[in-house]
């Protein structure tokens, strides 16, 4: 099973790059809010079925509570189709 923790590390990673890319604008700030998400003291801990309903709130729109983000639809379907990779990636390394 993939373990969430360590797909969110590589996300943010992944994104502190991208961010010290960027002027300011849209873009970097929707890039700082997907890290703050990510970085969070409530996603420690959380597990495969909570993290794809977090996914799936940002897809529709919805953030947690408490929590602004801008942009959440594109945050939501870039983490979503990172998370799909990264799973096929974790049972194609479980089969060999």
């Amino acid at each position: 099973m993939p373990n969430v923790e360590r797909f969110m590390d590589e996300v943010v990673t992944d994104l502190r790059r991208r961010l010290a890319l960027l002027g300011d604008c849209g873009d970097r700030r929707a890039i700082e809010d997907g890290i703050a998400l990510l970085t969070g003291y409530r996603l420690r801990g959380i597990d495969e079925a909570r993290f794809e309903k977090l996914l799936s709130a940002l897809c529709a729109g919805r953030t947690p509570a408490g929590l602004t983000v801008l942009k959440p639809q594109a945050i939501g379907g870039e983490l979503t189709r990172r998370w799909q990779e990264h799973r096929a990636g974790a049972a194609v390394a479980a089969r060999n």
